[in-house]
């Protein structure tokens, strides 16, 4: 009999600042997984990037702006007031601790894929979690010889197995491609230029009303 409860899903990111990119792909793969929660896990200290421009309590603010109509996905605020570096292996351990019956799903763009070999202790991942992959612009890129045989060995091509095991499986969802990114925006806010169909209203007002991306604004 299957005793697992309900997968749980978890989408990293600075969010430096949040935009329909990283929403709307998630949501949409989120409902191909069948994973009915995603919490949204803005990390302090980025290992992959150079520090977030803004503050941590500035993008923790964008995002409960930017997801509170949609109510399958919420905050978890672990990550950002951690004074260490995130790893990704760090929070699915302790997230594993918590959960120890709930299916993992953590959600990354097809370039993260690429790149995982490249996580820290990356082959553990895949004892605490599945992963959920969503389509990216730059998609098309050619696949490593070491992609490929991981691929081999973990792609599942329907949900239910992402729902019948706690980890280990990769599940690449068909999501839209948005060529949307936080340093352009960050570029034509610095710049006043237009955001329209790129970010909620609600946080390009919460940008312009703590003059955050300005070349005067100090944290």
């Amino acid at each position: 009999m299957n005793t697992l409860r309900p997968a749980l899903g978890i989408f990293g990111g600075t969010f430096d600042p949040v935009h329909y990119g990283h929403t709307q792909p998630v949501i949409v793969a989120a409902r191909q997984a069948a994973v009915q929660s995603v919490a949204m896990l803005p990390c302090h200290i980025p290992v992959h990037k150079a520090h977030a421009p803004s503050a941590s309590r500035h993008r923790l603010a964008m995002l409960k702006l930017a997801i509170e109509q949609y109510p399958q996905l919420y905050t978890d605020e672990r990550e950002i007031h951690s004074d260490t570096p995130s790893y990704t292996i760090h929070t699915l351990r302790a997230l594993r601790k918590e959960y120890p019956k709930h299916p993992l799903c953590f959600f990354i763009g097809m370039d993260s894929l690429h790149s995982l070999m490249s996580w820290n202790e990356w082959q553990a991942l895949f004892e605490y979690c599945h992963f959920v992959v969503c389509c990216r612009p730059g998609s098309k890129k050619p696949l490593s010889e070491e992609l490929t045989h991981l691929l081999s060995q973990r792609q599942v091509s329907t949900n239910n197995a992402l729902h019948n095991a706690l980890n280990g499986k990769i599940f690449l969802a068909d999501t839209p491609e948005l060529a949307i990114s936080s340093s352009e925006i960050r570029q034509r806010i610095k710049e006043k230029q237009p955001t329209d169909g790129m970010l909620d209203p609600k946080v390009r007002r919460y940008i312009e009303t703590h003059k955050l991306y300005q070349l005067s604004t100090t944290f």
